[in-house]
């Protein structure tokens, strides 16, 4: 796992840092394919062949459920290069009852890259979310951790 940095951690001292999320960088049309895969494929109203994002949200749904951990569908602040939507495992508000030892979070890791079928080198790491209202400036680190 990477490490967080402490101007990241949750404290008594940091109450409120930029939402990070510990997760695996993925391309929209993976979890696409997956929802197609188990019919759960919903179209826009009105817009004829255009698949709805609600898809992608039922895909991370089913996918939590057979992994047997929830997992989470975020958008990564941009610009990223390795991906267009992360599977956030955990954040740094959730990592205290979320994260697991580390032998249960390989496990998590393959079945999701196995369900999935994604390359064994894609690994989970940290991403600022772009939902977030917090706004990078020089002081700040690197987006990806």
């Amino acid at each position: 796992m990477a490490q967080l940095p402490d101007q990241y951690r949750v404290t008594a001292d940091n109450p409120d840092p930029p939402l990070v999320h510990f997760a695996i960088p993925l391309d929209v049309d993976v979890l696409y394919e997956y929802a197609d895969k188990h019919n759960l494929t919903e179209y826009l109203p009105r817009v004829r062949n255009v698949v709805s994002p609600e898809s992608a949200f039922k895909a991370t749904k089913l996918l939590s459920q057979v992994v047997e951990y929830e997992l989470d569908f975020c958008w990564p602040f941009g610009p990223t290069a390795d991906c267009g939507i992360i599977l956030s495992l955990y954040d740094n508000f959730t990592m205290e009852e979320k994260m697991l030892i580390d032998e249960d979070q390989e496990d998590v890791i393959q079945m999701v890259q196995e369900e999935l079928g994604l390359d064994k080198s894609m690994r989970p790491k940290w991403y600022f979310d772009a939902l977030d209202p917090w706004e990078p400036d020089d002081d700040d680190e690197d987006e990806d951790q």
